[in-house]
């Protein structure tokens, strides 16, 4: 990464992976890179944005953290704190990036991203799309996979055909590339349990 990018990552890791998501800001992160490596995006928005997209959840606390995982939550609570992170995230983000003296058109464009990563309805541009991409690729990972089996005590199966039937659901990810990792993951995730099982 970029000297700025790692600086950025200081001083974002005291917010980070705060809903017992620990790998979350590493993996996506990681997902991001390898978009950029082929998809047409500006990583000085890219990189940042996902660095920083998720540590407004640091700003609440832990009952409401959890509330997205909770089976017994309306959708209106889940929403709510879906939307309290993300304004949490866009203050935060403001602090570090000027801190840094990013530029204030960069930063404009980062923390829009990150006030809607998760309640946005279609795209609004690549940068944001690649953003919200490398975010969704974290449940396909190793780590996010097993995650969202111990929290909503899936089968294997269960989890696989639903994750197979958001690769190609409109609006779900933005880029084809994306849904061409989000298919490798999956049958690396296959081999991880067959192997399991041996």
């Amino acid at each position: 990464m970029k000297e700025i990018f790692e600086k950025i990552w200081e001083l974002a890791l005291p917010y980070q992976d705060k809903r017992d998501d620990k790998g979350h800001a590493k993996i996506t992160t990681d997902f991001a890179l390898k978009l950029l490596e082929t998809e047409k995006g500006n990583d000085e928005v890219v990189v940042p944005a996902i660095i920083l997209h998720d540590i407004g959840w640091s700003q609440l606390d832990k009952e409401q953290r959890m509330i997205i995982f909770d089976h017994d939550a309306t959708r209106n609570q889940k929403l709510n704190v879906r939307y309290k992170h993300q304004d949490a995230g866009v203050e935060l983000a403001k602090k570090i990036l000027n801190q840094l003296n990013y530029s204030d058109d960069l930063i404009n464009e980062i923390t829009e991203i990150i006030s809607q990563h998760d309640t946005r309805d279609g795209f609004m541009s690549q940068n944001e799309g690649l953003v919200r991409d490398a975010d969704k690729l974290w449940r396909f990972s190793k780590t996010g996979f097993t995650a969202d089996l111990v929290r909503n005590k899936f089968s294997f199966k269960q989890l696989h055909d639903k994750l197979i039937n958001k690769i190609e659901s409109p609006n779900f990810f933005y880029s084809e590339k994306a849904k061409q990792i989000a298919y490798d993951e999956l049958e690396m995730r296959k081999q991880d349990c067959e192997g399991a099982q041996k």
